[in-house]
């Protein structure tokens, strides 16, 4: 089915996504999580709404009962499941798709993903005929709890001490306006919020804060407030990009190295979790913190397991996800909780955010990733493979070639026929010369 993906559900509304599918989705997913009670929430896009009612009328009939928590962000909502000690949740979401995208994100009783490779293999095959299978004794649906549980965890970061640093934070008219509304009024902090409103037609800008047009409002209102930082989030917002007080983006490689310096201040010697795509200051930043880097591939899912596996205190992706360690029984994943734990670090150090990032965005030259559309994407790895074969090779994720001087990656897309380019070198000239050297290769597969 076209709304299947790696780690989600996910199509356009009206064709690959509707109440059938929802309903059927409900039944299955109870079907093959098999747990007594699931907690559900949903974004604030035009149709969860309807989509939220039937994934549970869904999972009602399956005998399950069913926690519903209405309008919610992502990190909300899977904080609730974890504090709940739920044995699943579903997230009506299509995370920073387009207004017309629709779907829906499954966390197991860890607080993992349903991947694809997880059982969403096995839910797609089991949606033709759940249908006709008798329902069972139906569940129960009750209110779940409100998000005070959420901002109080949110509250903690900050130890109670009073913090006046202003700061922009835009919610992109997503589901996480009432968060950071409810977050700024309990602490009283020095706060613009832009684009609060959550709203399905996203009026204002793209709800995927990775795009360059995504940031100019929030460029121009942090210039415009002589604010010290600002924060824009995705539409269901769990990433998180921040800028600095010119408004100029930062890659969250470098927000997270700054983050695990604060964290590891607490508990050093701590593992914290990143991915193969970052720059290789973030590990180096780790361990010179007195922190061990663990690498991991690239997803929610491969970050989410890491850190269980590991134990981390934290876990970052490239693309503005953030992951962290509520207490020994459960992780969780938010945008909110970097940003207060920012805002703390720059409270202390007193000094632009850019000033902080300046020595870690210095050492290495960062290419923007590259998109190549390939026929083979096998072919073109083991191409890559042998090409730069006197390099250190890693395959934990696509192809990964390291030299002295540059470092890159090469891996596959999940969902078109595409092969990813990330790329870091000592400097510019070097970057560029390798990256050449890489899309010619590749335009000749």
């Amino acid at each position: 089915m076209g709304a299947f993906h790696a780690y989600d559900i996910r199509g356009i509304y009206g064709q690959d996504v509707s109440t059938d599918l929802a309903y059927a989705l409900g039944r299955a997913f109870a079907v093959f999580i098999n747990k007594d009670a699931i907690l559900v929430g949903y974004d604030a896009r035009l149709y969860s709404k309807q989509l939220y009612d039937s994934v549970i009328e869904g999972l009602l009939d399956e005998g399950v009962n069913v926690i519903g928590i209405g309008l919610s962000s992502t990190p909300q909502m899977h904080f609730l499941q974890m504090l709940q000690k739920c044995g699943a949740g579903i997230m009506v979401t299509a995370s920073h798709n387009p207004k017309e995208y629709h779907g829906f994100k499954f966390f197991d009783e860890s607080g993992g993903s349903v991947s694809y490779a997880k059982g969403l293999n096995k839910i797609e095959e089991m949606i033709e005929h759940i249908t006709e299978m008798p329902k069972k004794s139906r569940g129960t649906l009750v209110s779940g709890p409100t998000m005070d549980s959420y901002i109080n965890f949110l509250a903690a970061v900050g130890n109670g001490k009073k913090n006046d640093l202003k700061l922009v934070i835009d919610t992109a008219n997503g589901s996480s306006g009432p968060v950071f509304r409810k977050l700024v009024e309990r602490l009283g902090l020095n706060a613009v919020i832009i684009n609060e409103e959550p709203d399905g037609n996203f009026p204002n800008h793209d709800p995927n804060p990775l795009k360059e047009e995504s940031r100019i409002q929030i460029k121009e209102a942090v210039l415009g407030n002589n604010a010290r930082f600002g924060v824009i989030m995705d539409g269901d917002g769990d990433r998180i990009i921040f800028v600095d007080e010119a408004g100029k983006a930062i890659e969250n490689y470098f927000i997270s190295a700054l983050i695990a310096e604060k964290l590891l201040e607490n508990t050093p010697g701590a593992s914290i979790v990143y991915d193969l795509i970052s720059s290789k200051v973030l590990a180096a930043h780790i361990t010179n913190k007195g922190g061990i880097p663990e690498k991991a591939k690239v997803g929610y899912t491969f970050i989410y397991d890491k850190m269980v596996e590991t134990g981390a205190v934290f876990g970052a992706e490239t693309s503005g996800h953030v992951y962290f360690k509520v207490d020994d029984s459960y992780y969780t994943e938010s945008a909110a909780y970097a940003m207060m734990i920012m805002l703390s670090l720059l409270s202390e150090k007193n000094v632009p955010l850019s000033e902080l990032v300046a020595p870690l965005s210095a050492q290495f030259y960062q290419a923007k990733e590259v998109n190549m559309q390939v026929a083979d994407k096998s072919k073109a790895l083991a191409m890559i493979e042998k090409t730069f074969s006197d390099a250190l090779i890693d395959k934990l994720d696509g192809v990964s070639v390291e030299y002295p001087d540059f470092w890159f990656n090469v891996r596959p897309s999940n969902t078109e026929p595409l092969l990813r380019v990330r790329l870091e070198g000592k400097d510019k000239g070097t970057a560029d010369a390798a990256l050449a050297k890489i899309e010619d290769l590749l335009k000749h597969v």
